[in-house]
């Protein structure tokens, strides 16, 4: 795995992290909040590129979020672990 391919997943991962958030503190937090949410569910071109770039293939990334299998816990515990 390259470096960008790194950042690129970290971009991903914390999209994934704004748009599981279960109590959004403040109203940019709701924001973000909800253009993740639209992002992932999308699943526009932009999502696809960062996807591509991250060395996700983006339909698995988005049924996985859709599907409800990606969720702030795991991503967590996962984060913490790298």
């Amino acid at each position: 795995m390259t470096p960008e391919q790194k950042l690129w997943q970290s971009v991903v991962v914390k999209a994934a992290l704004d748009a599981t958030s279960n109590a959004p503190s403040s109203s940019d937090d709701y924001s973000a909040q909800k253009q993740a949410d639209a992002w992932f569910r999308k699943g526009g071109s932009d999502f696809k590129e960062v996807c591509s770039l991250a060395g996700l293939d983006p339909d698995f990334i988005q049924e996985a979020y859709v599907g409800g299998r990606i969720n702030a816990e795991l991503l967590r515990s996962k984060d913490a672990k790298q």
